[in-house]
């Protein structure tokens, strides 16, 4: 790879992030988008719609089936590269509602610089314990992470819990023999904090993310590995346990074939009640070409007093799911959750 190829992977806001071998990364090649490219300047736009219909059978009667969610999303990419080969740029996501899959994930705002040193982000932005981790592959809506919560059951963890979209400072380094890492600091971190009972606020300060990945060709294969660690105090007001999360993973490819797997291992982290010693093991398999992709998954979670078991399968932009969660004593909530979107982009 030449040091111009190079620092475009590290600066390319086409993909929002850095590239992560294609597993948790944002997959924007497919969108259409309008595009300026002037002197240096490399400005992207993209935006639409994004329709869901949902139908799904849980045995509750008070949960209405079938189901339909409406989104507005636009994304602004913008990047400059310097005669000295220095990237500075700025992307905007932005959308009507978070969203558990991959593709149209938003709500970040953040500068960046990249030079042969590695990346330098700041703004609203995911860490490198999420961005750098291998795990089941996401495909479609995300299969068992995806959008299928958003009607019913619960999604897997797939990685370590991390501050998410939370004000940060990041450095990522760059590769050097297949090895990359990257480091995040959030002074602060909020998520409903207009709570009147300060118990249902999460507040975290001082939260730093930990996030190592390393890949190597083998033959005809491309193998990978990753490691993640979070870690923050938790507002004494909010009675919360510590932010304290690490996730272990593993990836191969050859082609459009992608085999992903991972332990996730949340323990206590920021809930209210002790001893809760939350773990995952998920796992999946995908195909995925530039128009297209399909895949299998599965997660197995475990806590103090509950299981919780997913198996999904998805292609194009649609997801069947099979979910069964148990909780102590003799809870069970279990059933099958189909959705199709369609995408309107410009």
């Amino acid at each position: 790879m030449t040091r111009e190829m190079f620092l475009r992977s590290l600066g390319s806001a086409a993909l929002c992030a850095i590239a992560t071998g294609g597993t948790g990364a944002r997959a924007d090649e497919g969108l259409p988008r309008i595009e300026v490219q002037w002197e240096g300047f490399d400005i992207r736009l993209s935006g639409g719609a994004a329709a869901q219909a949902a139908v799904f059978d849980d045995d509750d009667p008070l949960t209405a089936s079938p189901d339909a969610k409406v989104d507005l999303f636009a994304r602004l990419n913008a990047q400059w590269t310097s005669p000295d080969g220095i990237i500075i740029g700025a992307n905007v996501e932005q959308n009507s509602r978070r969203r558990a899959s991959e593709v149209l994930e938003a709500g970040e705002i953040y500068g960046f610089v990249a030079t042969d040193y590695g990346r330098i982000e700041v703004g609203l932005q995911d860490g490198p314990a999420d961005t750098l981790a291998f795990a089941a592959p996401l495909v479609a809506l995300g299969q068992v992470r995806g959008e299928f919560s958003r009607y019913a059951g619960t999604q897997a963890l797939l990685r370590a819990l991390d501050t998410q979209d939370a004000f940060k400072v990041i450095y990522l380094s760059p590769p050097v023999a297949g090895l990359r890492g990257g480091v995040s600091y959030s002074p602060k971190v909020r998520r409903n904090a207009a709570a009147v009972d300060s118990r249902e606020r999460i507040e975290v300060n001082d939260a730093f993310e930990f996030g190592l990945q390393y890949q190597q060709v083998v033959g005809d294969w491309i193998l990978g590995a990753s490691g993640g660690y979070v870690t923050g105090e938790a507002d004494p007001i909010t009675t919360r346990a510590d932010l304290r999360s690490w996730s272990l993973g593993t990836e191969a490819r050859r082609g459009p074939l992608r085999i992903g797997a991972a332990y996730v291992d949340r323990g206590d982290s920021n809930r209210l009640d002790r001893n809760f010693d939350q773990w995952e093991i998920n796992g999946g398999v995908a195909w995925v070409t530039p128009d297209w992709g399909v895949a299998g998954s599965a997660a197995y979670t475990k806590a103090s007093d509950r299981k919780n078991r997913l198996i999904g399968v998805g292609e194009l932009r649609a997801d069947v799911v099979q979910f069964r969660e148990e909780r102590v004593p003799i809870v069970v909530e279990e059933g099958i959750a189909s959705v199709v979107e369609v995408t309107f982009t410009i």
